[in-house]
C-alpha cells in the first residue's frame, strides 16, 4: 500500500480495465493506494464516471478488473450530442471554461458527445445555458 507521502505525489496514469462480461477499456486514473483509484475520465463501458472513487483488482497481466464504484463523485454528469460546429462555438467554450472554474469538468467522446460533470451549485444555470446553446448553435 502507498504511504501518505506517495499519495500526495501520485500522478494520473492510463490503465487498462476489464469489465464484465470481458470488455476492456483504457482509462486515466489516479492511484490512491491499494486497489483504490479515482477516475480522471468517464468509462463508456461501466457506470463509472469522472472523479468516482473505484475499487479494481490487479490481474497478472497488469489489467485492472473493475470491482465497484466505492464512492460516487459529487458531480452531476449530463450528456448531449452536438454537431462538429457546435464544439467550435465561442459560447460553448465560455460555458466549458465556467464549468472548469467552478470545479467541474467536461469530456468529448465519440466525436460528438459532450459529457458535463457539474457541481450542484452550477447545475441549473449550466443546463439552462446549454439548452439555449443547443437550440441556437
Amino acid at each position: 500500500m502507498s504511504q501518505p507521502s506517495d499519495l500526495q505525489t501520485a500522478q494520473p496514469r492510463t490503465a487498462k480495465f476489464s469489465f464484465p462480461p470481458g470488455d476492456e477499456e483504457e482509462l486515466l486514473v489516479l492511484p490512491l493506494g491499494g486497489n483504490i483509484y479515482r477516475l480522471e475520465e468517464s468509462s463508456m463501458l461501466a457506470e463509472a464516471r469522472y472523479h468516482d472513487i473505484i475499487e479494481a483488482e490487479a490481474l497478472s497481466d497488469g489489467t485492472l478488473r473493475f470491482v465497484r464504484v466505492a464512492t460516487p463523485s459529487n458531480l452531476k454528469t449530463v450528456s448531449c450530442t452536438l454537431p462538429h460546429a457546435g464544439f467550435e462555438s465561442p459560447a460553448l467554450s465560455a460555458l466549458l471554461d465556467r464549468i472548469m472554474a467552478a470545479g467541474g469538468n467536461w469530456e468529448r467522446v465519440f466525436g460528438g458527445v459532450l459529457l458535463l460533470h457539474l457541481p450542484a451549485a452550477e447545475e441549473a444555470a449550466v443546463l439552462d445555458q446549454l439548452k439555449r446553446l443547443t437550440k441556437n448553435p
